[in-house]
């Protein structure tokens, strides 16, 4: 999918998603590899990422377009072009959601938070390293 005409904020945003959901994806993979007891349950890994994949970016784009949204806004706004910052916020979304979603961070909690910080950390890499330049929301 390509999003040449998409303003960077949003195109960045979705990268971050896209990135997000892999991250938790290569978590659960190795989580259920490291528990396989035998060749058969290959196939069923194999169908999980292909179906359970595209339901996981859908649901992490619409739980964090909001709260993502809000930081974008701050970021350009403020001109804020720190990778911290973007990673950080990243980091601070998922540890929400995760609090949210399953009322208790425990060990999971680790992997929504890494899912974040790298969400922030591919959404500053496309669009907020661009953050606050006049004219750029189309960059």
């Amino acid at each position: 999918m390509s999003c040449d005409e998409c303003p960077r904020a949003v195109n960045g945003w979705f990268r971050g998603c896209v990135a997000a959901s892999a991250v938790l994806h290569s978590i659960i993979l190795a989580i259920f590899i490291g528990a396989m007891n035998s060749a058969g349950q290959l196939v069923g890994i194999a169908l999980m990422l292909i179906f359970v994949l595209p339901l996981t970016l859908l649901v992490v784009c619409t739980l964090t377009g909001l709260p993502a949204g809000a930081v974008i806004w701050l970021a350009e706004r403020l001109r804020i072009r720190s990778l911290l910052f973007y990673a950080a916020s990243g980091a601070a979304i998922g540890s929400l959601f995760c609090a949210l979603l399953f009322q208790v961070a425990g060990s999971f909690g680790a992997a929504f938070v890494l899912a974040g910080g790298s969400a922030g950390l591919v959404y500053w890499f496309v669009a907020g390293r661009y953050a606050g330049e006049e004219g750029q929301w189309f960059r």
